[in-house]
């Protein structure tokens, strides 16, 4: 796929915080877009927003991730009409501040769809169409997922597997194939963080979508972002279990 004519960019979970910023800096670059989230009347309006701005094709679906059955199979049929997808990303994410070991079964089985069977799902569903076009696939993790947690367990749980859905993929594919790629993420400026009192400071949406819009061609593997949060998630990593307990979550 030529620098010229980018390929379609599919952006799950494009509606909010850093999704939204992608599909903005994407269109900035010119790819024709497929936005997917779960509300259908707020992504017609980004649609037709970024395609008026940008002159590029913007194509909206709306889907509940927690509830679709097969959301690979309802992208892929999206797809149809437009150009081959040469991006994938999956800035999606679910958590809930009672993710301790006192969930249900249904509150446990929500989280586990948006987190990990749609992403899941949705790069199987399109992988011989990724493929074929030497595409990208962009994961997105979090630092909460470094060490196993009092709180956020099943979402943590999730993000990890992440880890080893992208492992998985690299083994499988050769990156002049599949690129495959992680950004692992700290605290970032969402509706959920708001007002809130953090330890560390939090990123802003367009600058992570930026760095990772200008990436989408430079390789495989993990990155954090910001960066520097490479370092405390090492020594998180590294901490012996009586200090680690000691620590808020």
């Amino acid at each position: 796929m030529s620098a010229k004519t980018p390929g379609t960019a599919i952006v799950i979970g494009a509606s909010t915080g850093l999704g939204r910023a992608l599909a903005n800096a994407l269109a900035l670059k010119q790819h024709p877009l497929l936005l997917v989230a779960s509300d259908q009347r707020d992504l017609d309006a980004l649609a037709a927003d970024l395609a008026l701005r940008h002159g590029v094709p913007a194509r909206a679906l709306g889907l509940d991730l927690g509830r679709e059955a097969d959301p690979g199979a309802a992208v892929l049929a999206a797809l149809r009409g437009l150009p081959a997808p040469d991006a994938l990303l999956l800035p999606v994410g679910y958590s809930r501040h009672d993710d301790d070991f006192t969930l249900g079964v249904d509150a446990i089985g929500n989280l586990l769809a948006v987190n990990l069977h749609a992403p899941l799902a949705i790069v199987h569903a399109l992988l011989p169409t990724l493929v074929e076009a030497h595409a990208t696939v962009v994961l997105f993790g979090s630092v909460a997922a470094e060490r196993g947690r009092g709180r956020n367990v099943v979402y943590a749980a999730a993000k990890r597997a992440l880890l080893s859905l992208a492992e998985s993929l690299r083994q499988r594919y050769r990156t002049r194939e599949l690129r495959v790629q992680v950004y692992q993420l700290g605290f970032m400026q969402t509706n959920l963080t708001h007002g809130m009192k953090l330890p560390l400071p939090v990123a802003d949406p367009d600058d992570v979508a930026d760095t990772v819009v200008r990436r989408l061609r430079r390789g495989n593997g993990v990155r954090y972002l910001p960066r520097w949060w490479a370092l405390i998630a090492f020594i998180i990593r590294g901490l012996p279990l009586f200090v680690f307990r000691r620590m808020k979550d």
